[in-house]
């Protein structure tokens, strides 16, 4: 009979346990949408530089899409050029800790930090988007620990998202740095570190920046890779839109349906074109690549 019981338990265990393997290796984020994209690309008419590229909007069912969370880009044959309403990322290094990429928007950077280091932080100077050092930093980062630095103020908007965000109060802001950001719950049914819903709200040097934290994860998956949204309260004062390094004119360009520069209306038809460059002008193999929120949106051509 204890045998049997015995049995019975173990038995049981190992059926939880294949149960919570199989949530955590079937884990789905939050992150992306449901989206479907119809895209229907253009005949070039000329060798010019301001042709239409392609036109898309959203099928039935979709919901209105942030631009500061959407990347769109046109692969052209080989070579692949971002789109935006003025400007592009320049692509990050092979191997760099600290990865920024703009938005369509092009106010806002989706920024990676590679925070698998053990032994030393990777730091951060907000202003720049750039690797700090240990005497020259806004944040610093090494796995779920984030810390700011001590010249900083900052405040916390709980559930709130970026663009939620337009001013700040700054008599409600803390000085108190001394303890690791609290910017994470984890998930213990799946295994996961889950970013707390919110906008923090720092102050460098005058200037204030809302970041708000995306996930902790790379696109495959690995960990210790916090991954957040950020712009300046006054997008005039973001150093890191200014530098060359990070930001260049994009070749080619959204033209929006309607006035709205903070979101992709569900109703709303967007057309690329080429600035000023001669991307496509005969028959080469032409490919849009969107992605929401650091995920892939499907997308369904159209003849």
């Amino acid at each position: 009979m204890r045998k049997r019981l015995l049995g019975g338990f173990v038995f049981a265990v190992l059926i939880g346990a294949g149960f919570w393997i199989s949530l955590v290796v079937n884990y789905e984020s939050d992150l992306g949408t449901d989206n479907v994209l119809s895209v229907g690309y253009s005949t070039p008419s000329s060798d010019g530089v301001n042709d239409a590229l392609a036109t898309l909007e959203f099928e039935d069912g979709a919901e209105s899409l942030l631009w500061a969370s959407l990347e769109l880009a046109i692969t052209v044959d080989a070579t692949t050029y971002a789109c935006g309403f003025a400007s592009q990322s320049v692509p990050s290094e092979e191997g760099a800790l600290v990865r920024p990429r703009l938005g369509a928007d092009g106010l806002t950077f989706t920024t990676e930090v590679d925070a698998t280091d053990e032994e030393r932080f990777t730091h951060l100077n907000i202003a720049t988007l750039g690797l700090g050092n240990e005497s020259a930093h806004t944040m610093r980062f090494s796995k779920t620990d984030i810390f700011l630095a001590e010249d900083v103020r900052w405040l916390f908007v709980e559930n709130a998202g970026l663009a939620d965000v337009t001013s700040v109060d700054a008599s409600q802001a803390s000085n108190n740095t001394a303890d690791r950001l609290e910017w994470y719950d984890y998930d213990l049914a799946v295994h996961r570190v889950n970013p707390k819903d919110g906008v923090y709200v720092i102050e460098v040097e005058e200037v204030w920046y809302k970041l708000k934290f995306m996930s902790y994860y790379n696109n495959e998956d690995e960990s210790r890779y916090p991954t957040f949204q950020i712009a300046a309260l006054d997008a005039t004062l973001f150093p890191a839109l200014q530098d060359s390094s990070l930001v260049a004119p994009s070749p080619c360009l959204i033209i929006a349906g309607d006035e709205d520069s903070v979101e992709w209306a569900v109703d709303e038809t967007i057309t690329l074109v080429e600035n000023e460059f001669d991307l496509r002008s005969g028959s080469e193999h032409m490919e849009l690549i969107v992605r929401y929120e650091g995920q892939e949106v499907k997308i369904v051509e159209t003849s």
